[in-house]
């Protein structure tokens, strides 16, 4: 497509050239995009202003009907000589306004994981 996803039938082979990595990214792609991938990007933008991370994974739950769950994984140098709930208020507070309120399109982080470069 235009978007560049693309369709594939489940349970079809992959086409040739298409290794696990592939398989996994198309897995969490989807073929047209919606408000709950603008919701991750925006997350992601945040997160990446806030802490200039080398490493960032921002993940929607596929098994949350509401697509309002998020995981994330994040390597920053932001962490450095930082404790685990320190870390973790550094990423809240970037995405704050995507959680606040009743209507917010962010309800829980399912899953964090932050660490440093030399961690990772």
């Amino acid at each position: 497509s235009s978007l560049g996803f693309s369709r594939h039938a489940v349970g079809a082979p992959l086409p040739a050239g298409h290794g696990r990595s592939q398989l996994e990214a198309r897995r969490r792609a989807r073929c047209v995009v919606t408000a709950e991938a603008a919701h991750v990007t925006i997350a992601r933008e945040k997160i990446q202003a806030a802490l200039s991370p080398v490493e960032l994974e921002v993940m929607s739950d596929e098994t949350d009907p509401n697509g309002s769950h998020i995981s994330i994984r994040v390597v920053s140098e932001a962490f450095e000589g930082k404790r685990s709930m320190a870390r973790q208020q550094l990423v809240y507070k970037a995405i704050w306004e995507e959680m606040d309120g009743s209507n917010a399109p962010i309800h829980a982080v399912d899953s964090m994981v932050c660490k440093t470069p030399s961690e990772a």
